[in-house]
Protein backbone atom coordinates (compact mmCIF):
# COMPACT_ATOMS: atom_id res chain seq x y z
CA UNK A 1 0.00 0.00 0.00
CA UNK A 2 1.60 3.49 -0.83
CA UNK A 3 1.52 6.32 0.93
CA UNK A 4 -2.16 7.35 2.85
CA UNK A 5 -3.01 9.73 5.63
CA UNK A 6 -6.12 9.95 6.81
CA UNK A 7 -5.62 12.90 8.55
CA UNK A 8 -7.32 13.56 12.05
CA UNK A 9 -7.63 9.74 12.27
CA UNK A 10 -4.36 9.06 13.81
CA UNK A 11 -4.97 12.56 16.09
CA UNK A 12 -9.27 10.46 15.04
CA UNK A 13 -11.67 4.35 12.75
CA UNK A 14 -20.26 -6.78 10.01
CA UNK A 15 -19.45 -7.98 13.58
CA UNK A 16 -19.92 -11.21 14.86
CA UNK A 17 -21.06 -12.01 18.08
CA UNK A 18 -17.58 -12.73 19.55
CA UNK A 19 -15.21 -9.83 18.14
CA UNK A 20 -14.73 -6.86 19.32
CA UNK A 21 -12.32 -4.16 19.57
CA UNK A 22 -9.10 -5.34 21.41
CA UNK A 23 -7.97 -4.27 24.96
CA UNK A 24 -4.96 -5.08 26.80
CA UNK A 25 -3.35 -5.44 30.01
CA UNK A 26 0.06 -3.56 30.76
CA UNK A 27 1.62 -4.28 34.39
CA UNK A 28 4.59 -3.46 36.20
CA UNK A 29 4.65 -4.06 39.95
CA UNK A 30 1.62 -2.09 41.94
CA UNK A 31 0.88 0.12 38.24
CA UNK A 32 -1.56 -1.88 35.75
CA UNK A 33 -2.98 0.09 32.76
CA UNK A 34 -5.79 -1.38 30.77
CA UNK A 35 -5.64 0.03 27.51
CA UNK A 36 -7.71 0.26 23.85
CA UNK A 37 -7.77 2.21 20.98
CA UNK A 38 -10.05 4.38 20.43
CA UNK A 39 -11.93 6.18 17.38
CA UNK A 40 -12.62 9.38 17.62
CA UNK A 41 -16.17 9.85 15.64
CA UNK A 42 -18.64 6.61 16.10
CA UNK A 43 -21.75 5.23 15.51
CA UNK A 44 -24.35 3.59 17.54
CA UNK A 45 -23.31 -0.16 16.98
CA UNK A 46 -19.67 0.55 18.38
CA UNK A 47 -21.73 -0.04 21.72
CA UNK A 48 -21.29 -1.54 24.00
CA UNK A 49 -17.70 -1.76 24.26
CA UNK A 50 -16.16 -4.65 25.46
CA UNK A 51 -16.79 -5.69 29.25
CA UNK A 52 -13.45 -6.31 30.37
CA UNK A 53 -12.81 -2.22 29.59
CA UNK A 54 -15.96 -1.20 31.17
CA UNK A 55 -15.19 -3.01 34.29
CA UNK A 56 -12.11 -1.41 34.84
CA UNK A 57 -13.22 1.80 33.80
CA UNK A 58 -15.60 1.93 36.75
CA UNK A 59 -13.36 1.14 38.91
CA UNK A 60 -10.10 2.66 37.70
CA UNK A 61 -7.89 5.48 39.88
CA UNK A 62 -8.21 7.71 36.51
CA UNK A 63 -8.77 8.00 33.05
CA UNK A 64 -5.69 8.42 30.62
CA UNK A 65 -6.73 10.32 27.13
CA UNK A 66 -4.84 12.01 24.84
CA UNK A 67 -6.85 15.35 25.76
CA UNK A 68 -9.74 16.07 27.83
CA UNK A 69 -11.88 17.37 24.62
CA UNK A 70 -14.85 18.20 27.42
CA UNK A 71 -12.85 20.44 29.83
CA UNK A 72 -10.14 21.93 27.72
CA UNK A 73 -11.57 24.49 25.69
CA UNK A 74 -8.68 27.14 25.73
CA UNK A 75 -7.47 27.40 22.43
CA UNK A 76 -5.85 29.88 20.67
CA UNK A 77 -6.06 29.16 16.68
CA UNK A 78 -2.69 30.14 15.43
CA UNK A 79 -2.69 32.13 12.16
CA UNK A 80 -1.04 31.57 9.15
CA UNK A 81 -1.00 31.12 5.27
CA UNK A 82 -4.27 30.67 3.26
CA UNK A 83 -4.63 27.77 1.57
CA UNK A 84 -4.99 29.82 -1.25
CA UNK A 85 -1.55 30.91 -0.88
CA UNK A 86 0.32 27.05 -1.03
CA UNK A 87 -2.07 25.07 -3.50
CA UNK A 88 -1.62 24.33 -6.98
CA UNK A 89 -4.19 25.64 -9.32
CA UNK A 90 -5.01 21.75 -10.04
CA UNK A 91 -5.69 21.52 -6.17
CA UNK A 92 -7.94 24.79 -5.98
CA UNK A 93 -10.36 23.25 -8.78
CA UNK A 94 -10.36 19.87 -7.16
CA UNK A 95 -11.36 21.93 -3.99
CA UNK A 96 -14.27 23.72 -5.73
CA UNK A 97 -15.36 20.41 -6.45
CA UNK A 98 -15.57 18.72 -3.05
CA UNK A 99 -16.64 22.00 -1.50
CA UNK A 100 -19.91 21.85 -3.90
CA UNK A 101 -20.14 18.04 -2.81
CA UNK A 102 -20.28 18.88 0.40
CA UNK A 103 -22.26 21.95 0.12
CA UNK A 104 -19.59 24.22 1.41
CA UNK A 105 -18.35 27.57 -0.01
CA UNK A 106 -14.72 27.17 -1.28
CA UNK A 107 -13.58 30.68 -0.89
CA UNK A 108 -14.13 30.11 2.68
CA UNK A 109 -12.03 27.08 2.95
CA UNK A 110 -9.42 28.68 1.00
CA UNK A 111 -8.89 31.63 3.29
CA UNK A 112 -8.02 28.61 6.00
CA UNK A 113 -4.74 27.60 6.47
CA UNK A 114 -4.39 24.23 4.96
CA UNK A 115 -4.30 22.31 8.15
CA UNK A 116 -7.70 23.86 9.01
CA UNK A 117 -8.89 23.41 5.64
CA UNK A 118 -8.23 19.56 5.76
CA UNK A 119 -9.53 19.33 9.38
CA UNK A 120 -13.12 20.86 8.23
CA UNK A 121 -13.22 18.63 4.90
CA UNK A 122 -12.26 15.22 6.64
CA UNK A 123 -14.80 16.05 9.29
CA UNK A 124 -16.97 16.65 7.32
CA UNK A 125 -16.38 13.46 5.58
CA UNK A 126 -17.26 11.66 8.13
CA UNK A 127 -20.08 12.89 8.81
CA UNK A 128 -21.16 11.81 5.39
CA UNK A 129 -20.27 8.58 6.23
CA UNK A 130 -22.80 8.77 9.72
CA UNK A 131 -19.75 8.72 11.79
CA UNK A 132 -21.07 11.16 15.04
CA UNK A 133 -18.21 13.01 16.97
CA UNK A 134 -20.77 13.07 19.94
CA UNK A 135 -20.16 8.98 19.49
CA UNK A 136 -16.21 8.95 19.93
CA UNK A 137 -15.02 6.39 21.98
CA UNK A 138 -13.21 8.68 24.27
CA UNK A 139 -15.84 11.02 24.95
CA UNK A 140 -17.93 7.84 25.50
CA UNK A 141 -15.63 7.78 28.84
CA UNK A 142 -15.00 10.71 29.39
CA UNK A 143 -18.86 11.77 29.71
CA UNK A 144 -18.97 9.60 32.59
CA UNK A 145 -16.11 10.29 34.58
CA UNK A 146 -18.16 12.93 36.97
CA UNK A 147 -20.61 10.04 37.51
CA UNK A 148 -18.09 7.21 38.58
CA UNK A 149 -15.93 10.39 40.46
CA UNK A 150 -12.82 9.26 38.02
CA UNK A 151 -9.98 11.93 37.71
CA UNK A 152 -9.30 12.42 34.18
CA UNK A 153 -5.12 12.15 32.95
CA UNK A 154 -4.51 13.95 29.98
CA UNK A 155 -1.33 13.27 27.93
CA UNK A 156 -1.15 16.30 25.77
CA UNK A 157 -3.37 19.54 25.58
CA UNK A 158 -6.02 20.41 22.91
CA UNK A 159 -3.51 23.26 22.31
CA UNK A 160 -0.64 20.73 21.96
CA UNK A 161 -2.24 19.63 19.17
CA UNK A 162 -3.13 22.10 16.56
CA UNK A 163 -0.02 23.55 17.09
CA UNK A 164 1.66 20.37 15.73
CA UNK A 165 -0.95 20.26 12.62
CA UNK A 166 -0.23 24.77 12.41
CA UNK A 167 3.60 24.54 12.76
CA UNK A 168 4.27 21.79 10.04
CA UNK A 169 5.52 23.01 6.99
CA UNK A 170 3.74 25.62 5.26
CA UNK A 171 1.04 25.14 7.92
CA UNK A 172 0.18 21.79 7.62
CA UNK A 173 -0.08 21.48 3.64
CA UNK A 174 1.17 17.92 3.39
CA UNK A 175 -2.05 17.35 5.72
CA UNK A 176 -4.00 18.85 2.72
CA UNK A 177 -2.17 17.68 0.08
CA UNK A 178 -3.30 13.56 0.95
CA UNK A 179 -6.47 15.12 1.96
CA UNK A 180 -7.26 16.12 -1.93
CA UNK A 181 -5.50 13.44 -3.56
CA UNK A 182 -7.02 10.49 -1.43
CA UNK A 183 -10.96 11.59 -1.09
CA UNK A 184 -12.53 9.25 -3.25
CA UNK A 185 -10.21 6.48 -2.12
CA UNK A 186 -10.50 7.87 1.85
CA UNK A 187 -13.84 6.79 1.99
CA UNK A 188 -13.54 2.87 1.31
CA UNK A 189 -10.11 3.19 3.96
CA UNK A 190 -11.89 4.56 6.73
CA UNK A 191 -14.24 2.07 6.35
CA UNK A 192 -12.09 -0.44 6.64
CA UNK A 193 -10.41 0.64 9.32
CA UNK A 194 -13.33 1.04 10.73
CA UNK A 195 -14.27 -2.71 10.61
CA UNK A 196 -11.12 -3.24 11.61
CA UNK A 197 -11.29 -1.89 15.03
CA UNK A 198 -14.55 -2.77 15.64
CA UNK A 199 -13.71 -6.43 14.38
CA UNK A 200 -10.48 -6.30 16.74
CA UNK A 201 -8.22 -7.73 13.55
CA UNK A 202 -4.94 -6.38 15.49
CA UNK A 203 -3.23 -7.53 11.82
CA UNK A 204 -4.96 -5.48 9.76
CA UNK A 205 -4.71 -1.76 11.84
CA UNK A 206 -0.88 -2.83 12.50
CA UNK A 207 -0.69 -2.81 8.78
CA UNK A 208 -1.93 1.00 8.60
CA UNK A 209 -0.44 2.29 11.57
CA UNK A 210 3.09 0.83 9.98
CA UNK A 211 2.48 2.50 6.62
CA UNK A 212 1.52 5.31 7.99
CA UNK A 213 4.80 6.14 10.51
CA UNK A 214 6.82 5.26 7.63
CA UNK A 215 5.77 7.97 5.24
CA UNK A 216 6.79 11.37 5.80
CA UNK A 217 7.68 13.64 8.93
CA UNK A 218 3.81 14.84 9.65
CA UNK A 219 2.81 11.36 9.62
CA UNK A 220 5.32 10.26 12.25
CA UNK A 221 5.28 13.54 14.80
CA UNK A 222 1.73 12.45 14.79
CA UNK A 223 2.03 8.61 15.52
CA UNK A 224 5.68 7.73 17.02
CA UNK A 225 6.82 10.76 18.37
CA UNK A 226 3.71 11.43 20.41
CA UNK A 227 4.05 7.85 21.36
CA UNK A 228 7.42 8.60 22.62
CA UNK A 229 6.43 11.84 24.66
CA UNK A 230 3.72 9.64 26.13
CA UNK A 231 5.61 7.46 27.47
CA UNK A 232 7.36 9.58 29.28
CA UNK A 233 4.65 10.24 30.91
CA UNK A 234 3.21 6.65 31.20
CA UNK A 235 6.27 5.88 33.44
CA UNK A 236 7.07 9.07 35.45
CA UNK A 237 5.76 8.14 39.01
CA UNK A 238 5.74 11.82 39.24
CA UNK A 239 2.77 11.91 37.03
CA UNK A 240 1.21 8.49 37.34
CA UNK A 241 1.30 7.03 40.77
CA UNK A 242 0.81 3.06 41.04
CA UNK A 243 -2.69 2.18 40.97
CA UNK A 244 -4.75 0.88 38.47
CA UNK A 245 -5.89 2.87 35.07
CA UNK A 246 -7.48 2.79 31.80
CA UNK A 247 -5.86 4.50 29.02
CA UNK A 248 -8.08 5.40 25.99
CA UNK A 249 -6.25 6.77 23.23
CA UNK A 250 -6.29 6.60 18.72
CA UNK A 251 -6.33 2.62 18.06
CA UNK A 252 -3.08 3.42 15.62
CA UNK A 253 -0.85 4.50 18.09
CA UNK A 254 -0.73 0.95 19.73
CA UNK A 255 0.89 -1.48 17.52
CA UNK A 256 4.46 -1.84 15.60
CA UNK A 257 8.09 -1.35 17.27
CA UNK A 258 7.33 1.97 18.15
CA UNK A 259 3.83 1.79 19.32
CA UNK A 260 2.51 2.42 22.47
CA UNK A 261 2.33 -1.24 23.52
CA UNK A 262 6.28 -2.35 22.67
CA UNK A 263 7.33 0.76 24.44
CA UNK A 264 5.64 -0.26 27.62
CA UNK A 265 7.03 -3.77 27.29
CA UNK A 266 10.65 -2.26 26.76
CA UNK A 267 9.98 -0.19 29.68
CA UNK A 268 9.61 -3.39 31.97
CA UNK A 269 5.56 -3.95 31.48
CA UNK A 270 4.17 -7.37 31.37
CA UNK A 271 1.52 -7.03 28.33
CA UNK A 272 -1.26 -9.30 27.76
CA UNK A 273 -3.94 -9.19 25.37
CA UNK A 274 -7.77 -9.49 27.74
CA UNK A 275 -10.05 -10.55 24.79
CA UNK A 276 -9.91 -11.73 20.83
CA UNK A 277 -10.86 -10.55 17.72
CA UNK A 278 -11.48 -11.36 14.25
CA UNK A 279 -9.93 -10.57 10.51
CA UNK A 280 -12.04 -8.09 8.69
CA UNK A 281 -13.19 -8.94 5.71
CA UNK A 282 -12.96 -5.66 3.94
CA UNK A 283 -9.16 -4.76 1.53
CA UNK A 284 -8.04 -1.65 1.75
CA UNK A 285 -8.13 0.10 -1.50
CA UNK A 286 -5.07 0.32 -4.04
CA UNK A 287 -3.70 3.40 -3.98
CA UNK A 288 -2.19 5.18 -7.19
Amino acid sequence: MKRFFPALFSLFFAQAVTAEPLVWQAQKGDLTYTLMGSVHVGKPEFYPLPDIIESRFVAADALIVEVDIINDTQLNMPKGKPSDDVITSQQRNQLAQIAQELGYTDSVLLKMPPWQTAMVLQIAQTQALDLQQILGVDLHFLSRTDSFNIPIISLETMQEQIDLLANARDNGIELLDDTLLYWDLSKDFISCMIEAWRLGDGEKITAIAEEMSDTNDLERKILVDRNLNWIEMLTDSAQVPNGDYVVIVGALHFPGDEGLLALLEKKGFTITQLNQGQKAGCELPELP
